[in-house]
């Protein structure tokens, strides 16, 4: 049975689809032939040595029956070039027939762990395709430009996922509450919300103890 996107790290197995979806992003990106290969064999032989470098991850996001986004990170030491340890993100890219759904959050969800695990303090990207939707989106998490490069705290991405994952209450349920609240002349819902145990609480019943 279908389910949400999940993400994990790649397997072994995961390779031709893995390379399948670089074959796509290489079309959809204006690098074209500076982001990779057309050919498949090429694809995989730059893959497997791209994993075999230091701090790489590869992490994908399936729905239980296909893989359907790829995402290419690297944990980047403070170095003569910068005195800080990040996060490259090489490349994320999701399907076209997947996008809209959760797939690249569920993506970003991971790598901003790896990130954490590392003790990175930034994640830094570039876009892959440059169209606006992918700009949305990294705006969306908190990425501000830096030449070419899109870079996040890893503090503040970590914050807007949670946020982002956490499931919100229907507006409908807000004003259901609120009629409910009217009829009973109580005072509207306090912006904090409303404290556990306090809902159909009598306040004249704290004097009958």
């Amino acid at each position: 049975m279908p389910h949400g996107p999940t993400a994990r790290f790649a397997r072994g197995d995961d390779r031709p689809r893995v390379v399948e979806l670089l074959r796509q992003a290489r079309s959809d990106s204006p690098l074209g032939p500076q982001f990779c290969s057309p050919d498949s064999q090429t694809i995989g032989d730059q893959l497997s040595v791209w994993c075999a470098m230091p701090g790489t991850h590869l992490i994908v996001a399936d729905t239980g029956d296909d893989i359907v986004g790829v995402a290419l990170v690297q944990h980047v030491d403070a170095n003569l070039f910068a005195d800080i340890a990040y996060l490259q993100i090489e490349a994320l890219f999701v399907d076209a027939s997947y996008r809209r759904r959760g797939v690249g959050r569920s993506l970003m969800c991971l790598a901003a762990q790896v990130a954490t695990e590392n003790g990175d303090t930034h994640v830094v990207t570039m876009p892959l395709t440059g169209h606006r939707s992918e700009q949305r989106f990294l705006s969306g998490l908190g990425f501000s430009p830096a030449a070419t490069r899109r870079v996040v705290e890893t503090a503040s991405l970590q914050r807007r996922l949670d946020v982002l994952v956490t499931p919100r209450r229907g507006k409908g349920i807000d004003e259901l509450i609120a009629r409910r609240r009217r009829s009973r002349g109580l005072p509207p819902t306090p912006v904090a919300g409303i404290a556990v145990g306090t809902v159909g609480h009598d306040p004249a019943s704290s004097n009958r103890h």
